[in-house]
């Protein structure tokens, strides 16, 4: 038919998907107990890994109730307990923890912000101090390469030697796990890494209850590891074996002391929750919990990519000082406010300033300095209260 079309109607797509908006929960499960095979072979995707985008996926790949069964493991379990806690993240699978795999396959996955994996507990040779330095060496060398990664969950099935304090060591994006659902010894990443995706950035691990429950569980007061229902997390258990129930309460403080982060109630209240979000670095840090690293790393990321465009661009000058104009200050100094101000509107920073002094002279040799200050949230991690009884008010 010969008429003119006078409106164009492109058709979207995208509008219905299921998935959350943003890349803060796109996170990597890594099992390196794959045996070889054609789900292996898939799994790996020549070093890519496979997308998740929920536990029909990992199905499809012949991951289900019989693979965990046939191979003694309990992978079903962590992606269904991933997608249980946080249902409209994207979980990327992985089957190799070789340091170089590792790096090839977030290096295919620029959307990943952290990953994790289990593995077990070796007392003739000592295998945890080694692989949590290691885990902070790949975060390392991509902060070099400007790739920054929020977070490194690690856990040791069968550990029974919780000696080493964690906080005397240098990896502050290494977070280690001692989370078990049985008496198995098999330490559960994957609900680790399904509590963290359903958290906002700054949120912590550990908080009782979260801003934005999934819609199944919206209404209610908390949201627990624990689903009765589902015989989730009915009781929580210690890689030795025993539960953390059973533990004398000096058991507890010492884990907490030391950095090992496990699942834990509170008295006189139903469920279980992680006991806090510490990392392998001092307490003292500015980055001793996840939630800071998550908030470094998304404003680092924001003010990065606002100030890319800007870059081999002309700078005027003031032309009696020869320094940087006023005009152009005002005119950066106002877009990395504009990027930031999106983090503060999504309440994941309590506010922020940044600051670009005139007074530099710029050429190849000497880069602009610009220096943004995040005030970061707190966290509440224990309340004291005085309660006393009195004849009136």
């Amino acid at each position: 038919m010969a008429r003119l079309e006078g409106v164009k109607v492109e058709k979207l797509q995208g509008g219905l998907n299921r998935l959350a908006t943003g890349t803060d929960n796109h996170v990597a499960l890594i099992f390196g107990g794959i045996p070889v095979g054609a789900i292996a072979t898939a799994v790996n995707n020549a070093g890519k890994g496979v997308v998740l985008a929920s536990v029909y996926d990992a199905e499809v790949l012949g991951i289900n109730e019989s693979f965990d069964a046939n191979n003694n493991c309990l992978l079903y379990a962590d992606i269904v307990e991933f997608f249980e806690y946080a249902p409209t993240a994207t979980l990327y699978l992985f089957n190799s923890t070789v340091k170089a795999d590792i790096k090839t396959f977030i290096n295919q996955n620029k959307e990943i912000k952290g990953y994790g994996f289990a593995l077990d507990y070796n007392s003739e040779a000592p295998n945890l101090i080694a692989t949590i330095n290691e885990q902070q060496l790949i975060a390392d060398e991509f902060a070099a390469e400007n790739r920054l990664i929020d977070f490194a969950f690690l856990g040791f099935n069968n550990l029974d030697d919780y000696t080493e304090d964690l906080f005397a060591l240098t990896a502050p994006i290494v977070s280690t796990f001692v989370n078990c659902s049985d008496a198995s010894g098999t330490v559960r990443i994957g609900a680790a890494l399904g509590m963290l995706a359903v958290r906002k950035i700054n949120e912590n691990l550990g908080s009782v209850n979260i801003e934005n429950k999934p819609l199944a569980k919206r209404g209610a007061l908390d949201y627990p590891l624990t689903d009765e229902k589902k015989g989730l997390w009915i009781e929580s258990y210690l890689p030795n074996g025993e539960t953390v129930d059973s533990q004398d309460k000096a058991v507890l403080t010492a884990l907490r002391n030391k950095g090992y982060i496990a699942a834990v109630a509170y008295e006189g209240y139903s469920g279980f929750f992680f006991d806090n979000s510490y990392t392998c670095v001092d307490r003292e840090s500015d980055f001793a919990f996840i939630e800071n690293n998550r908030t470094w790393n998304k404003a680092a990321r924001i003010i990065r990519t606002t100030l890319i465009p800007e870059v081999k661009g002309r700078v005027k000058k003031d032309p009696t000082t020869g320094f940087i104009a006023s005009t152009t200050v005002s005119r950066w100094t106002g877009l990395v406010n504009k990027a930031l101000e999106g983090m503060q509107t999504a309440d994941e920073i309590s506010g922020f300033d940044v600051y670009i002094n005139e007074k530099q002279i710029v050429n190849q040799d000497s880069p602009v300095k610009v220096k943004a200050m995040i005030v970061a949230d707190g966290i509440v991690h224990e309340f004291e209260v005085a309660v006393g009884l009195t004849n009136s008010i």
